[in-house]
């Protein structure tokens, strides 16, 4: 007896020591993919794309001046393997300065006037980059070469292109382009003059550089003052009451400041409810809507607000050139906290996801489907199911051994022919050709006739000559006793509409209609991969489940002993 105390004592500690932690382990595996998927739900495009990955969001950069250069947008330059560390030192400085060279002669152009003040700083990221696009790729027999040969096959493999892109995700600055008026009968009307002259931003600080014929360049600097603001007169080709929508370019420094437009004609002004955030480095149309109702395409358009000046206060804000169809258009830029900041860029995928796609819409069909289809195939399953355990019939059993076999068919092979049944009686692109042909299904009578043929007859049979009818049976005796396997059967029905994506994909052809699946995949195609709002999607599309589950946990661990009778 000692000896069996000793070994128990002796295996439980070990089950403690390794049984546990392998436990927890596996609970840690398990929950890797919960554990991407929110992570992801936070990161921005180039955080979900980043080579090597990075499994937690970074925080946004404390900007308070721009231009400025993005700095650790590459690693660092190593020596290649076949390189000795003599030779390293010296070919090194050679490989550097050519890729500078080649690269100056490519980007002096889109560069402020302030350029030199960077010029260190971006020459060490622009080598960075080329290195890692090109120099890194080359073949190793290249390094077995001379000096002067590994410089000459560097300088031949920089291409222009691949400097640009560089450039672009490495220098950050606000830009400005081309001036877009849309009047109320959709017409669109390009800004390129005003008074015989281009179009040209001022400001009271030496901010403004004209880098090209439609483009402005913005530097501000938020150490004195947290604004900064521009502005331009513009002959508009319509009335102010007249116009739809302002359309500006602007290329963000993906500094998360946030840009307002304020339009005025005389007393008369028109200031956005909300701002643009400059949230990236790439182009973007920021549509600034003065009057009309956005279609549902156009839900990332910020609404304007009309107001009135006072008469003191026309003067001071009035253009200088002010003509009969001149209007001003007045541009600031704000830094606000680095907390809001920081809650914009955690968010910004779940904001978008709504400007993006109809989600709201999506959620709300996909719940009444599920839970259509679930209320409907717990009602028949259970009576089929109470059919095969409590009736006898003839061709019972072969009945029952038919609607085994049918579980064995893949659902697959039944697509054609039941597409044709839903054209045939008119129900494609309707919620019907999606609930009903599923309200019953194999698995869920055979769940439902195991467990009721559990149930004692007895119980049916005093029910009976108390006079309760069949279906009063079936309500107060049988449902009451399978609540448990009515969870299980909700779980997993509710799931299985819930994640249905082939069926409804070929039956639906209104985008009104979607499901979530099927509206979550639009978000990545051939001209779109948002996989940062599909992951903040894909976990708001968890809810209803996590909700379900908590909901149907106790049914699903009780017992069937509710309604068992003494022997």
């Amino acid at each position: 007896m000692n000896r069996k105390k000793i070994n128990r004592k002796v295996q439980r500690k070990l089950f403690v020591g390794f049984g546990y932690p392998l436990l927890v382990l596996a609970a840690f595996c398990t929950m890797v993919p919960l554990l991407w998927l929110l992570s992801s739900s936070f990161k921005s495009a180039e955080e979900v794309f980043a080579v090597p990955i990075q499994w937690f969001p970074k925080l946004p950069d404390r900007v308070s001046a721009s231009p400025y250069i993005k700095s650790d947008s590459y690693p660092d330059v190593k020596m290649p393997e076949l390189v000795a560390a003599e030779k390293w030192e010296q070919l090194r400085p050679a490989l550097e300065d050519v890729i500078w060279r080649q690269a100056q002669g490519h980007i002096s152009d889109s560069l402020p006037t302030n350029y030199p003040e960077l010029e260190q700083e971006l020459q060490h990221e622009i080598v960075k980059g080329l290195w890692q696009q090109h120099v890194a790729t080359l073949p190793p027999e290249v390094w077995r070469e001379s000096t002067e040969t590994i410089v000459n096959q560097v300088e031949s493999t920089i291409i222009p292109e691949t400097i640009k892109s560089i450039l672009d995700s490495v220098y950050r600055q606000v830009k400005v382009g081309s001036i877009v008026i849309e009047d109320i009968s959709f017409k669109k009307h390009t800004i390129k003059k005003h008074a015989g002259a281009m179009v040209k931003w001022s400001s009271d600080s030496d901010t403004i550089q004209q880098i090209g014929e439609p483009i402005t360049a913005l530097s501000y600097d938020y150490r004195d003052n947290n604004t900064v603001s521009l502005s331009a007169t513009v002959s508009s080709p319509v009335p102010i009451d007249r116009i739809r929508r302002v359309i500006i370019p602007i290329r963000g420094d993906a500094s998360y400041h946030r840009l307002s437009l304020t339009v005025s004609k005389g007393s008369t002004g028109y200031k956005p409810k909300h701002p643009f955030v400059l949230d990236t480095a790439l182009w973007q149309d920021s549509d600034w809507r003065l009057h009309g109702i956005p279609g549902e395409l156009e839900s990332s358009h910020i609404p304007m607000q009309q107001f009135f000046l006072k008469q003191d206060l026309i003067k001071s804000v009035a253009p200088a050139s002010e003509t009969e169809d001149s209007i001003l258009l007045q541009i600031t830029i704000h830094r606000p906290a680095y907390l809001s900041i920081v809650w914009h860029k955690l968010t910004a995928n779940y904001k978008n996801l709504w400007e993006a796609v109809p989600y709201n819409r999506y959620f709300i069909n996909s719940v009444f489907i599920a839970t259509a289809s679930t209320l409907l195939t717990l009602f028949f399953c259970s009576l089929g199911g109470y059919a095969f355990a409590k009736y006898q019939f003839k061709g019972k059993a072969i009945l029952f051994g038919i609607l085994l076999a049918s579980m064995m068919i893949p659902f697959q092979v039944l697509l054609v022919p039941l597409f044709g049944l839903m054209y045939d009686i008119g129900w494609l692109n309707s919620y019907k050709a999606i609930i009903i042909p599923f309200s019953v299904g194999a698995f869920g009578i055979f769940l439902m006739r195991q467990f009721i043929v559990t149930i004692p007859s007895e119980l049916i049979d005093a029910a009976r000559i108390d006079g309760c009818s069949e279906f009063g049976i079936y309500y107060r005796i049988v449902l009451p006793i399978i609540k448990p396997a009515l969870g299980a059967l909700t779980i997993y029905s509710f799931l299985s509409s819930w994640n249905g994506y082939l069926w409804p994909l070929i039956v639906l052809r209104d985008e009104a209609k979607y499901t979530l699946p099927i509206g979550l995949a639009n978000l990545i195609g051939i001209y779109r991969q948002d996989y940062g709002m599909l992951m903040a999607g894909t976990l708001l599309s968890l809810l209803p489940i996590i909700v379900l589950f908590l909901a149907m946990q106790r049914e699903f661990v009780q017992g069937i002993t509710l309604g068992s009778v003494k022997e």
